[in-house]
């Protein structure tokens, strides 16, 4: 491609080699007007979708706003030991060979364990697998060993180590990136909102009947002692109803129960996959121009990967092939 502008030079090209940076550039094309349009559907969604209460959401698609709280225990950071409910983390070593030098990936990882949202109205436990997740707490540092001292989790000397593996001038070759949610941290959320999502209190009365009935079942000596009224050691038309009746009865009492508890809430990633999961500890209409830049940036990437496609090609027929 040193020659992009040289139209006899892009005419002269092996026909193979032309055809493979035709490719590259539509590829490219596409790509970056596939990643614009993402960007901007999530920023529309954001400016538009009614925002919801966990008490009273409806179950699908639903935008839940209010802060982050703790799901059982608080994680730690994996290299600075930090208390948190979720964390993103990666591992970069600075290469150079020749000219060139580049930092290099060498290892990443976040978490997946739930935390909550709470809106003031209930909990929502939230489900971070598969997010398009941003966070406010960002930090990076470059240090001279492959993990910062403190990374193995041990509070108590993550601030040595900030302080031994910050970059101070002489030779440092790796660089640590943590982003982590921290409780009471503000959250914006869409995704899937469902309730009661095990199903373990969503049975009606007859599957709750049908249950109760196939364990009395089990205890069948049992249910002659109590409901055999004629001692005949069997189970009659009518002595039976008498048994369908009361688990019926004892159905009603235990779904009147079910009822009365708090309703379990949870918000994962949708089964739909033209439907984006978005986590973010920011406002939401902070988040709403970040995706909206975002998309215009890869507006322009696709005008430019288009416009050298276009060249490219026309330079090739233009010439007569």
């Amino acid at each position: 491609m040193n020659n992009f502008f040289c139209r006899p030079c892009i005419a002269g090209e092996p026909m193979a080699q032309f055809l493979l940076w035709a490719v590259l550039l539509l590829a490219a094309a596409s790509f970056a007007l596939y990643l614009a349009y993402r960007n901007f559907k999530k920023s529309r969604l954001i400016e538009d979708m009614p925002t919801s209460l966990i008490r009273s959401a409806s179950q699908g698609f639903t935008e839940l706003i209010g802060v982050a709280k703790t799901h059982g225990e608080h994680l730690a950071a994996p290299l600075s030991a930090t208390p948190c409910l979720w964390w993103y983390y990666s591992i970069e070593q600075y290469k150079s060979s020749g000219k060139s030098s580049s930092w290099v990936k060498l290892e990443s990882g976040s978490s997946e364990q739930a935390f909550n949202i709470d809106d003031s109205s209930g909990l929502c436990q939230v489900m971070p697998k598969g997010a398009d997740l941003s966070s406010r707490h960002h930090r990076q540092w470059q240090g001279r060993q492959r993990h910062p001292l403190g990374g193995s989790g041990t509070k108590a000397s993550s601030t040595w180590a900030s302080l031994l593996t910050t970059n101070i001038g002489f030779g440092a070759r790796y660089r640590y990136t943590e982003r982590m949610i921290k409780e009471h941290d503000p959250l914006y959320i869409l995704g899937h909102f469902t309730t009661d999502s095990a199903g373990k209190r969503s049975l009606s009365v007859e599957k709750m009947t049908g249950n109760i009935l196939r364990s009395w079942k089990q205890d069948f000596a049992g249910l002659l002692e109590q409901y055999d009224r004629n001692g005949d050691g069997k189970l009659d038309i009518a002595e039976w109803k008498n048994v369908q009746q009361a688990a019926k009865k004892e159905a009603l009492k235990q779904q009147r129960e079910t009822s009365q508890q708090e309703k379990e809430h949870a918000i994962v990633k949708p089964s739909d996959t033209g439907l984006p999961f978005l986590i973010g500890s920011d406002e939401q209409d902070a988040l709403s121009s970040r995706y909206r830049w975002h998309a215009i940036g890869w507006s322009l990437a696709f005008l430019l990967a288009g416009s050298g496609a276009t060249w490219y090609i026309s330079a090739r027929f233009a010439s007569g092939l």
